[in-house]
């Protein structure tokens, strides 16, 4: 094993969480993701009941977030020392210590040309060739010259550009890289609509679900006024409550419209404890997402 997987492994999950602004609760001696209760976390070890695995900080951010093991060993290790577990006769770094970059959009590098996100979500996904090209017209969407990845860029209350939602256009078996830009800001995501006071904002578990979502509203010749479209990357309760604070200026209504599986509704049992005036609009019951209903 080489020292940088070695280092990786020692990460003390709770801490780096933290510093990743995910929202945590304990319960005992064990932490827990608040939206994902079968997941339970110590040290540098977790469990995911409703999987039946679990295992160290790498296998973590593959499972959770997706990530390859290449990549998850380059993000654990980046600020190795802060985020260590405790060894004896070892002191623990200052957790206040600033340890992840600024998110900079003018950092990552778009291609010269977009062929291969408009081959993936026009032709692959079934997205709507019109709102696909104005979403790149407008500069919400551009393709990554090094990776082909398709990047979603998330916008603040004052329309800059904060951190970015990453989906892989290749696959490998079936598996497709997706993500987020280190350093992009906690609590906000990929936007489609009304910004300035809407009455509803709309929360999505991607933003592959988003457009899919938009096209189906499109196709259907149906408006979406007065309504905001927020990707959480996830199930990620920060979007959801620095959204309605940001942009519903606290009179949104939220509207889940999350997958048809066990942690969509894990998430909205939650959610409504919180927000008891959200609303439930999830793909028809014979889909498990979106892209699946649009394709229906």
């Amino acid at each position: 094993m080489n020292s940088r997987v070695w280092q990786a492994r020692q990460t003390d999950l709770v801490t780096w969480l933290r510093q990743n602004h995910e929202p945590l609760k304990r319960a005992g001696q064990w932490w827990y993701i608040e939206g994902c209760d079968s997941l339970r976390i110590q040290g540098n070890k977790w469990y995911r009941n409703s999987k039946n695995r679990g295992g160290n900080p790498i296998d973590f951010l593959v499972d959770y977030y997706n990530l390859s093991p290449k990549e998850a060993v380059e993000r654990l290790t980046k600020d190795f020392g802060y985020f260590s577990v405790k060894k004896s006769g070892v002191k623990e770094k200052n957790m206040n210590a600033q340890t992840s970059r600024q998110f900079d959009v003018n950092s990552i590098d778009s291609a010269s040309d977009q062929k291969r996100i408009l081959a993936y979500l026009i032709k692959k996904r079934g997205i709507s060739a019109d709102i696909v090209i104005a979403q790149i017209r407008d500069g919400q969407l551009f393709q990554e010259s090094r990776t082909g990845n398709a990047i979603f860029t998330m916008t603040n209350e004052d329309g800059g550009i904060v951190g970015a939602e990453v989906v892989g256009t290749l696959s490998f078996e079936s598996i497709r890289f997706k993500g987020i830009k280190a350093g992009s800001a906690s609590g906000y995501g990929y936007t489609i609509g009304q910004k300035l006071y809407p009455r509803y904002i709309l929360f999505f578990e991607s933003a592959v679900d988003l457009l899919s979502f938009t096209t189906i509203m499109y196709n259907r010749k149906k408006p979406m006024t007065g309504c905001l479209l927020v990707s959480m990357a996830g199930l990620k309760f920060e979007v959801i409550r620095k959204s309605l604070q940001v942009f519903g200026k606290s009179a949104a209504t939220p509207v889940l419209c999350v997958d048809n599986d066990e942690a969509g509704s894990n998430f909205i049992a939650r959610c409504l404890s919180l927000y008891p005036e959200t609303i439930i609009k999830r793909p028809d019951e014979t889909f498990k997402d979106w892209n699946d209903q649009l394709h229906g």
